[in-house]
């Protein structure tokens, strides 16, 4: 996990990739990183729970449940 939230994390945003996510099973939750100024993300969002829009698929609908392995309620 260290390695996708620093080395990975800054491959990402030196390519300009506008928003880099995590899905960490383990604790379990999603991990999205937004907003590049300056080579960094400037957002940083954990959810466990609700839905979460792609930036680049704005009619995209992605239940965080469904990705973290919690059971549908």
């Amino acid at each position: 996990m260290s390695k996708d939230l620093g080395e990975k994390k800054e491959i990402y945003a030196e390519a300009s990739i506008g928003e880099y996510w995590i899905v960490n099973l383990k604790t379990p939750q999603l991990q999205v990183f937004r907003d590049l100024k300056n080579g960094q993300y400037t957002t940083q969002l954990t959810l466990t729970t609700g839905t979460i829009v792609p930036q680049a698929f704005d009619d995209v609908f992605v239940q965080v449940n469904r990705l973290v392995g919690f059971p549908k309620i």
